[in-house]
């Protein structure tokens, strides 16, 4: 099975939980659209780009926003992903990666 755009544009991703802020939600939107993209041969988001992406959190006082852990998890998957493509030629066929949580710096994403 490999990661295709409508994997991307069908993925759910849940709010921030309780107490904490989350992603930008436009921000992550407007990402993940790119992400779909690039899948379809539109666009040329990289692995190397997912990897240094950054979103900012959603304001203070106002419940709202991704949950960045998830959302983390899932980019995850998708630069892995992205990375086999490339190293195949671009391959529409490369296999969907398995997530290992070898990746998981869930700090690297977050800006104030």
């Amino acid at each position: 099975m490999r990661l295709t755009a409508a994997d991307v544009d069908d993925v759910w991703l849940p709010s921030a939980p309780w107490g904490t802020r989350g992603y930008n939600r436009m921000q992550v939107n407007a990402f993940l659209r790119r992400i779909a993209a690039t899948l379809d041969g539109q666009d040329h988001v990289t692995a190397a780009d997912v990897g240094a992406v950054a979103f900012t959190l959603h304001p203070t006082g106002r419940r709202g926003g991704y949950d960045p852990g998830a959302v983390d998890a899932f980019l995850c998957v998708v630069e892995r992903a992205l990375a086999i493509r490339e190293r195949h030629g671009h391959g529409r066929d490369a296999p969907r990666p398995e997530r290992d949580g070898a990746h998981d710096r869930p700090w690297r994403r977050i800006t104030a």
